[in-house]
């Protein structure tokens, strides 16, 4: 596919997409778009899909897979395109998709971050500084997959109340949501690896 094609095609799937992408984030994706970065562009649509749970039709899947074989060879350090077979396996399909609400969001952004001040005093000042930021552009995943590496590496004692909202949040992740975070894809492991006490 040719790249200026490419371009269009890339551009108009993000149109068919935008009520179930992040509202916030349309205008820097526009832009890529308008400034040719095909390949960026998609890469942020798959990332958006893949990590917010985002259904898309069949019909949309296919579009999908089709410009990702496109851009794969352009790919890059773009992730979600190099790896397309992951990425087309972690994104949901529903006939009729459903939109993850902005409830759902706020409720998956206040129990994480609820989690993370109640363990607050128990892990590494610093580290918890970077979890707040985490917490504050909206990056759960990452924030819920350092969180629990921190719990299990350093054998942070968590009682079972804490166990169970770790636990909660972890489920709110496909497990094939991305490759690159541990903790989340194996989170049975994650759990029977922690720390259990009745008194932290």
């Amino acid at each position: 596919m040719q790249a200026a094609k490419l371009n269009e095609a890339v551009r108009e799937l993000l149109e068919q997409l935008a009520d179930r992408l992040p509202q916030r984030r349309l205008a820097s994706y526009r832009a890529l778009g308008e400034a040719g970065e095909s390949v960026s562009l998609l890469n942020e649509i798959c990332k958006m899909l893949v990590s917010r749970r985002t259904e898309v039709t069949p019909a949309e899947k296919e579009t999908l897979a089709q410009l990702l074989d496109a851009a794969c060879p352009d790919a890059g350090d773009n992730d979600y395109v190099r790896n397309r077979d992951q990425t087309l396996a972690a994104i949901q399909v529903s006939d009729q998709p459903r939109v993850i609400t902005h409830d759902d969001l706020r409720k998956l952004s206040t129990d994480s971050q609820a989690l993370l001040e109640q363990l607050a005093d128990r892990l590494p000042s610093d580290r918890v500084e970077e979890y707040r930021t985490l917490s504050r552009v909206g990056e759960w995943a990452m924030l819920i997959n350092e969180l629990s590496a921190s719990l299990v590496t350093r054998q942070i004692p968590v009682n079972r109340p804490e166990r169970d909202a770790l636990a909660a949040v972890l489920n709110w992740f496909r497990p094939a949501v991305v490759t690159d975070l541990a903790y989340i894809r194996d989170r049975e492991n994650t759990l029977a690896s922690l720390n259990i006490t009745e008194q932290p």
